[in-house]
């Protein structure tokens, strides 16, 4: 499933993209959907035709490769904004997906190009993120 919505995402994006500069921003399975965009454009070998990318609370792992492709999709940002404090990623990710480590919950290091905010300051729970996307864009200068 994630792999066909992944893939026609990607092929609306690539063709909306022309030559206007694209941001794309989602949490929870939004950022999740966005991120799989990321790897389906990456296939297609369609580089840097995304400008900037946020990817708030997001449930995927830190895998070095899907990252590493992402970055090479997106021309502009590559944010991962993450909550330390955000229990419900925390528990719920790692029951179905069994791995430790969750993009949502620290930053993805290593990556060159990957910035990395953390909203634990602003972001109460995961369910608080969509009352917090003007703050979080504002704070990581992102306009909307």
């Amino acid at each position: 499933m994630w792999t066909a919505a992944a893939a026609a995402a990607a092929a609306s994006v690539a063709q909306a993209v022309g030559q206007r500069p694209v941001t794309l921003a989602g949490y929870s399975i939004g950022a999740r959907v966005i991120f799989y965009c990321l790897q389906a454009l990456w296939r297609k070998r369609k580089f840097h035709c995304i400008h900037d990318v946020v990817l708030m609370g997001l449930p995927a792992s830190m895998n070095a490769t899907q990252w590493k492709q992402a970055r090479q999709v997106t021309s502009g940002r590559l944010i991962n904004v993450y909550c330390r404090t955000d229990w419900l990623l925390a528990f719920l990710y790692r029951w179905m997906e069994f791995r430790l480590q969750v993009a949502g919950l620290a930053p993805v290091t290593s990556i060159p190009g990957v910035e990395n905010v953390d909203v634990t300051g602003i972001v109460k729970s995961h369910a608080n993120y969509p009352e917090k996307v003007p703050q979080i864009m504002s704070f990581i200068s992102i306009e909307l």
